[in-house]
């Protein structure tokens, strides 16, 4: 079979005329993006795509290794950087799949290999944006020696000597800043990166005239982004190149759904038309959007997990298709989170409804194994910010927090970890050292009464809230869940009830 590249595209039956088109196409460069990962490939370079179609954008990127073992740039190479997406899930109730070859990759560099390379980027006009997916990790202060002929290892270092070059060679023009679009899930983002620039820069002593025209004339954005892309199809990869017709190395799966939300100190719609070419995009203030995805997508995941795995069920796509822990979803989703969001009810419903299609994905395998890491931290940060410490908690996430004592009892226990058991199927519980030591210690008591778990819930290290006012309702829960199992607890509180969560 065929490998994907220049050649071959122009001859496969698989690929339409408009996309061979596009492929064909002289585009001048007008981004730098560091990161070449899947999540870049099918969210942003997807985007780009969509615009390049509809010539909103008319451009396209160079690719940057971002840390020296990376193994994507050869790959690449070899496919003249032509890869495959593939876009799967629901849209309006409907199964969809959308596929196309991006080209919106003009070349790539490994910056260990070719510094010189990167920093000769600066000198082309015609690039304006840089863009970012280094992971969490990447958006992190690294003391390094100002780099003569090697790259820095970090991200804001890579990103502070390329600036610099660009000022050098323009001579600090106006003009020639760029605009920086980071795209990692870190809270304030392009505050946090501009600030370890600078300080970066500081440490390399370079002039305040640079300093000045990095904080007057480049744009740093905070942004929010959401899409699901599970990557590399695996298992199914086979079955995909021979409907394709070719071999990629490079496919990328995602889910249809996407927002981007962007918050400039500078209007940019104009640069950027991503509204124009029908994508979710937001030129807005990104905390209402951040909030609004945690309290309706993260923190029912999070919920949602522990009922569901001690049902028996392992991934959500099997929680969606129970009627009875669906149902649960439902009431958790409409009824007891989105009214204690403050955001447009049109627009709230909209993400809520997003939601249901996105955990109905019939080509997502996500498990519920995958969620439950770090449940206790993530129920602290998601699901309590949402609720008053005084009022009552909502039945369901009183049951999610007993079934969540149940998920964290240890089975079997190695150097402060432990693994759980569950229908003979061993999983391993992952949190803070603190959090799986005072389950340990919760586990290891004679009896697991009324009085532990109210010790329990009260201890503040673990909640970031004294939950001892809840412990009647919980404990009644959990006692039901030792005595008759999660699934006639849950049964007996929402089954028959779909028609009143339903939205």
């Amino acid at each position: 079979m065929e490998r994907l590249n220049r050649e071959t595209a122009a001859h496969l039956p698989t690929i339409d005329v408009s996309n061979k088109s596009m492929i064909d196409k002289e585009l001048p460069i007008r981004a730098i993006q560091f990161g070449e990962g899947n999540f870049l490939r099918a969210y942003l370079n997807w985007m780009l795509e969509r615009m390049n179609r509809k010539q909103l954008f008319n451009g396209r990127t160079v690719a940057i290794q971002p840390t020296p073992h990376g193994r994507v740039v050869p790959k690449l190479e070899k496919q003249d950087h032509l890869y495959t997406t593939i876009l799967q899930g629901m849209e309006d109730g409907e199964e969809v799949q959308h596929v196309e070859v991006n080209s919106t990759i003009a070349r790539s560099i490994n910056p260990y290999d070719d510094w010189g390379s990167l920093l000769a980027l600066a000198e082309q006009d015609s690039i304006e944006f840089i863009f970012s997916n280094t992971t969490e990790a990447g958006l992190a202060y690294m003391q390094e020696a100002f780099p003569e002929n090697e790259s820095p290892l970090s991200f804001p270092g890579k990103l502070a000597a390329l600036m610099y070059r660009r000022f050098i060679h323009t001579k600090g023009d106006p003009q020639s800043g760029f605009t920086i679009i980071p795209c990692e899930l870190v809270e304030e983002n392009g505050k946090l990166l501009k600030a370890i620039v600078v300080r970066v820069a500081k440490e390399w002593s370079l002039p305040a005239s640079f300093l000045k025209w990095v904080d007057d004339h480049n744009v740093f954005c905070d942004t929010l982004v959401d899409r699901i892309v599970p990557g590399y199809p695996g298992e199914s990869a086979e079955e995909w190149q021979k409907k394709l017709g070719y071999e990629d190395v490079l496919m990328a799966v995602g889910e249809p759904f996407h927002l981007f939300v962007i918050e400039s100190e500078l209007p940019l719609e104009h640069k950027l038309p991503f509204q124009k070419a029908g994508l979710q995009v937001k030129w807005a203030e990104v905390k209402p959007y951040r909030d609004l995805k945690v309290g309706l997508l993260n923190a029912p995941h999070t919920l949602l997990f522990s009922v569901g795995f001690m049902v028996g069920l392992r991934t959500v796509k099997e929680v969606m298709a129970d009627d009875v822990v669906s149902t649960y979803v439902r009431q958790v989703l409409y009824k007891d989170l989105l009214p204690r969001l403050s955001f447009d009810d049109t627009e709230k419903s909209q993400f809520a409804d997003s939601v249901i299609e996105r955990f109905q994905n019939p080509f997502v395998k996500h498990k519920l194994s995958a969620l439950g890491q770090n449940a206790v931290q993530k129920l602290k940060s998601r699901v309590f910010p949402l609720i008053s410490e005084d009022e009552k908690l909502p039945e369901s996430i009183a049951l999610s927090l007993a079934s969540l004592l149940h998920y964290y009892k240890p089975h079997t226990i190695h150097e402060g970890h432990f693994m759980g058991v569950h229908n003979g199927e061993e999983y391993k519980v992952r949190d803070d050292q603190v959090v799986l030591e005072a389950f340990i210690d919760f586990w290891s008591k004679d009896q697991q009464g009324k009085e532990e778990v109210r010790s329990l819930l009260r201890d503040e290290r673990l909640w970031g809230r004294n939950l001892a006012l809840h412990t009647d309702m919980i404990f009644n829960y959990f006692d039901d869940i030792n005595q008759h199992g999660a699934k006639t607890t849950t049964e007996s509180l929402f089954e028959g009830t779909a028609a009143k969560t339903q939205n």
